[in-house]
C-alpha cells in the first residue's frame, strides 16, 4: 500500500486489494476483518464491499455514478468524468477516503471512496 501525500489518497495494488477482501467476511452487523471466519459467514467481494463504499467508480462493479452526483445535490457536471471529480471533492472536503487500485489499465478506473472508520474497523492496515 502507498499513500499519496495526500493521507486521505491510499493506492493499492490488485493483488493488495484482493488480499484485503479476502480477509474480510459478511456478518448480521456488516462487513468484519477476522483472523477466522466464522461458520456460516459468507466472504466479501467487491460486490458486497460496494454496499458500505459512499461512491466508486470500478470496471467490477457499478457504482451509479449518477445516482450518487444526484443525491449529493451536486449540479452543472457535463460527463461522467467531471463528475466524478465533483463526488471525489465533495468527500474529500469532509475526511473520507480515496480508496484506488492501481490496475495499470488507464481505461477502467477503479476508485473507491470510505469513510475512514469503516476502513478502521476493517483492520486495512492490518492486511496489507
Amino acid at each position: 500500500m502507498t499513500t499519496s501525500p495526500d493521507a486521505l489518497h491510499l493506492i493499492l495494488t490488485p493483488a493488495q486489494w484482493q488480499t484485503w477482501l479476502d480477509s474480510l467476511c459478511e456478518l448480521p452487523s456488516g462487513p468484519a476483518a477476522l483472523a477466522e471466519r466464522p461458520r456460516g459467514a459468507e466472504p466479501v467481494d467487491a460486490y458486497t464491499l460496494s454496499a458500505y463504499a459512499e461512491a466508486l467508480q470500478s470496471a467490477e462493479v457499478d457504482g451509479e455514478l449518477w445516482d450518487t452526483y444526484r443525491d449529493l445535490e451536486l449540479e452543472g457536471a457535463s460527463d461522467d468524468a467531471q463528475a466524478w471529480q465533483e463526488i471525489k471533492a465533495f468527500y474529500q472536503e469532509r475526511g473520507y477516503v480515496l480508496l484506488e487500485v492501481r490496475t495499470g489499465d488507464q481505461d477502467e478506473p477503479e476508485e473507491w471512496i470510505f469513510a475512514p472508520e469503516l476502513l478502521r474497523l476493517l483492520r486495512l492496515n492490518d492486511h496489507l
